[in-house]
């Protein structure tokens, strides 16, 4: 039984050298996601909102990378996509609605 409704977020990425190297900036960087195998797939958890920084996915690929690349590799998410030019995130706020506060 969960106790994370609503909140929970999630990154489905393909497995390769991207996926593997977000896995390592999101394990570092934040405590809270929960990585599963899923044969061909990673899933990746957490509260709230995930965000992947390609400047970092980079250093740990030892090479730049696009946002246009590495979406390439996200094969789903569940949450509200809210990408920048040189990240993406997945959220569970509503910010459009939330911005007013």
């Amino acid at each position: 039984m969960t106790t994370h409704t609503g909140r929970r977020v999630v990154l489905i990425l393909t497995k390769s050298y991207e996926a593997d190297a977000t896995i390592d900036v999101l394990e570092r960087d934040n405590p809270g996601v929960e990585v599963t195998d899923s044969g061909t797939y990673w899933k990746i958890e957490a509260d709230d909102e995930i965000v992947v920084p390609m400047d970092k996915v980079g250093q740990e690929l030892g090479r730049p990378i696009e946002l246009s690349q590495w979406l390439v590799v996200m094969s789903s998410f569940v949450g509200r996509a809210s990408p920048g030019p040189d990240f993406f995130r997945v959220t569970s706020k509503m910010e459009e609605l939330e911005a007013g506060d």
